[in-house]
């Protein structure tokens, strides 16, 4: 980069006598530009951030210098920064915009500047906002989530995924910001995760998670057996998919005062005594985790008392 000396003479020929002739030599210095960094590398792109590195050219040791990033998109909208490392991250881009990444070397003294290298890249779709769930079942759960407010006019739907601790996985596309998922285990932990998709690339965004856990199954049909004044026999089937998965029965009832009593119990049948003679009653049994007292959703029947 130093300033190299150069001697330059002029040689013509004089047409009369054909000879030629030369000048005395006239000396100038002049000074090389700067050697452009190496080969540009994206080693992450999201939806409004890019990771760029590059090689440091190997001939500019000792000579003080920094580089010059500079990066626009197709609307000529540009920024610049100035760095001495050799990466940096290019943060508050647009999603789903190309753009023009150069950087240069750049003299410290002179300001002088290389030749540019150039790279291109498209960002990525934004993700989705965060996920809700809105109510959680035995077998099915509801979600939803916000739609990227800068996604607008892009067209893109959304996938859904998600998998148990048995890493049994499962996977819909969607237009809507909102899903069921069904056919799920009871009592058992669920990771879900969605992302934006463009539906021109399938090009998929960064994933939003979340984690929830299904509720026990209810039992099943609720039979009266035998019905007096003061006592009625009640029993139900067992949730078949409940093996192995420690729970009891919660077993509530009611009149038409509102007059509400409530037992938990291992047994099945399950004799309800002191009602009232002549009154009708509704019952409800709901299964209950052991380790959360988590509830499933009840199942009712409903009968009147002899007098």
């Amino acid at each position: 980069m130093e300033g190299v000396p150069h001697t330059f003479r002029v040689t013509w020929r004089n047409s009369r006598d054909q000879r030629d002739r030369e000048s005395e030599p006239v000396n100038i210095t002049v000074c090389t530009g700067p050697s452009p960094p190496g080969k540009l590398n994206i080693s992450s792109v999201h939806a409004t951030s890019v990771c760029l590195s590059w090689d440091r050219p190997t001939d500019m040791e000792g000579v003080p210098h920094t580089f010059r990033v500079t990066w626009r998109n197709s609307r000529d909208q540009r920024e610049s920064i100035t760095t001495d490392e050799n990466s940096t991250v290019l943060s508050h881009l647009r999603p789903v915009t190309e753009y023009s990444i150069s950087v240069c070397t750049v003299l410290q003294n002179t300001s002088r500047e290389s030749e540019p290298v150039n790279i291109t890249v498209c960002t990525g779709p934004s993700p989705p906002g965060k996920l809700n769930i809105s109510s959680v079942h035995a077998t099915s759960v509801r979600l939803s989530w916000d739609r990227p407010t800068d996604m607008e006019g892009v067209p893109h739907t959304f996938r859904v995924t998600w998998r148990n601790s048995r890493d049994q996985r499962k996977s819909i596309t969607t237009d809507e910001n909102s899903s069921v998922l069904s056919h799920l285990r009871p009592v058992t932990e669920y990771t879900i995760s969605v992302c934006t998709v463009l539906q021109n690339t399938s090009r998929e965004s960064e994933t939003v998670h979340i984690t929830v856990c299904t509720g026990p199954s209810p039992p099943g049909k609720l039979n009266i057996s035998s019905v007096h004044a003061t006592s009625v026999r009640l029993s139900w089937d067992r949730p078949t998919d409940m093996e192995g998965v420690p729970h009891t029965f919660r077993v509530t009832w009611w009149n038409s005062r509102d007059q509400r009593k409530s037992i938990t119990t291992d047994k099945n049948p399950k004799v309800l005594s002191h009602l009232r003679p002549g009154t009708e009653y509704s019952i409800s049994v709901c299964t209950v985790l052991q380790n959360t007292g988590l509830e499933s959703e009840p199942v009712n029947i409903s009968f009147c008392t002899s007098e």
